[in-house]
Parts: C-alpha cells; structure tokens; sequence
C-alpha cells in the first residue's frame, strides 16, 4: 500500500532499459520524449519506445534488446537510427542502419526494385519529416521493401490540431540553402521557372539533411499509412512501466504499420 512506502519512494520509477538492460530509478516527472534518463546509455523515452514498439511488433511482448531471440531470418533496416540501439539490433537480427548521406545508403523516396519485398521491419524514428515532397513516396516505398506481414515502426514529430499535414515548401522543384545576412536561407526554382525565397527556416539535430520539410497531423499521418496499403496502424499510447517508457503528452509517439500477410 501507498501508506506503507518509503517517502523517498513516491514519484520514483525504477526500471530497465530495453536498449543496455541498465536499471534506473528516477523521478517519474523527468521523462521526457528528447530527455536522457538512462544512466549508462542515456537513451530517452524516444528510443526506448522505438524498441517497445519493435519487440511488440516482431514478438507480441516488450523486450530488452538482449533477450530478443538470435535469429539471422529476421531482416530490417534503421534510417539513421540510434548508433547505441543500432548496434545492439545487429547482434539479435541481421539488421543494417541505412542513411541518406553516407554509406549504407537509402533514399526512401528512390529504392530499387531488387529491394522490394525484403524485409520484416523498417525502424525509423524522426525522418520522415525531413523526406523531400511528396512525402506519399518515402511510405508507398516504405511499405514496397516490406515482406508481407512486415512492419514499419516509426515516428514523427506530428500535431493533434491539424486534419492534415502542413508542407512548408510545397513548391520544392530545385533548391539550394545559403548563407543571407548571417542566416540560412532556402531559395527555390519551382517547376515553371518561379524563383521562391524561404527563411525561418526549420532545422532539427543530427547528421545529414535535417531541415524540416513538413508537420505531420496525426490524421495525416494515419491517412498516408493507410494509402500506402498499411493496416493494423497502432499508435503506442499505453506506457510500458517496466522499461521506462512513459508519455507525458498525447502526440509524437511511435506507431507500427503493418504490410497485409497478402502483400
């Protein structure tokens, strides 16, 4: 009973991390999306939701990376992923961490045919919404690499308040970001010759091309999974306590799609 706990107890969590099995107590108060709170990886509860959603996904139950069941038939990429969790994936599965500017490389709005249909789970967490427009292609080839039945488990940043998704550069044809009194301008040529200028420009952390190209709505987001073909979309609301994965707010969370068993 509450009445019977230590004081010191109340507000803490005590849990393991699913990405170095480290067990941590900390104020419940603290856990943040972007926020570190594991004391050897200094995951967040981003990451950590990333592979909750993925053990469920591939295993039906939330597990530590390291209990994941070794397995070299089980196939999926990272974009840009986490080195940490990345790492630790490609010990369990035979998993490769893909990027957009450097080797390996994938551009999800560009994949080859031999590619399609080879995979059980794509993990990708805070691109998409850096993919340039139409943002439709990187989940149509999203769900194209996937074997049927596979998974795509994935997040954005995306808003509650919107229908759809807000594209900030519709227009994009051939750009280029230079440097205008000491500020990083987007300057475009659209597709009839129009030349556009941008500033305010968007930019999120991390390697390679981290401008912000959209924010996504839930329902939007929801809407281009279901018109690639995705089925089955879960959106991780409920907190898996157990491996310090709590959401102080209702939006940006991890979701699995799943490609139909029928391809």
């Amino acid at each position: 009973m509450l009445s019977e706990l230590n004081k010191s107890d109340i507000g803490l969590l005590t849990f393991q991390c699913n990405i170095c099995s480290t067990i941590n107590r900390v104020p419940v108060n603290s856990l943040n999306r972007e926020t570190p709170s594991c004391s050897k990886c200094a995951s967040t509860v981003r990451m950590r939701g990333m592979i909750h959603a993925l053990s469920v996904a591939l295993y039906q139950k939330s597990l530590p990376i390291n209990e994941f069941p070794l397995s070299s038939e089980i196939r999926g990429i990272g974009m840009s992923d986490w080195d940490t969790y990345a790492n630790a994936l490609a010990n369990r599965v035979s998993y490769v961490n893909t990027y957009y500017h450097k080797e390996p490389k994938l551009d999800i709005t560009d994949i080859k045919d031999r590619d399609e249909s080879t995979l059980d789970f794509i993990l990708t967490t805070d691109v998409f919404e850096h993919v340039l427009a139409p943002c439709s292609r990187a989940f149509e080839n999203s769900y194209k690499l996937l074997k049927p039945g596979g998974h795509l488990v994935m997040s954005v940043p995306y808003s509650l308040e919107n229908e759809d998704n807000q594209e900030h550069f519709s227009d994009l044809h051939d750009f280029k970001i230079v440097e205008k009194n000491n500020r990083r301008v987007l300057i475009n040529e659209t597709s009839t010759g129009n030349i556009q200028e941008y500033d305010n420009l968007i930019f999120h952390g991390g390697e390679g091309d981290t401008l912000e190209m959209r924010l996504f709505s839930e329902a939007g987001l929801i809407k281009n999974l279901k018109d690639a073909g995705f089925i089955d979309i879960q959106i991780m609301k409920e907190p898996c306590f157990e491996h310090g994965v709590y959401w102080r707010h209702s939006w940006s969370l991890p979701l699995i799609a799943r490609k139909s068993k029928l391809g």
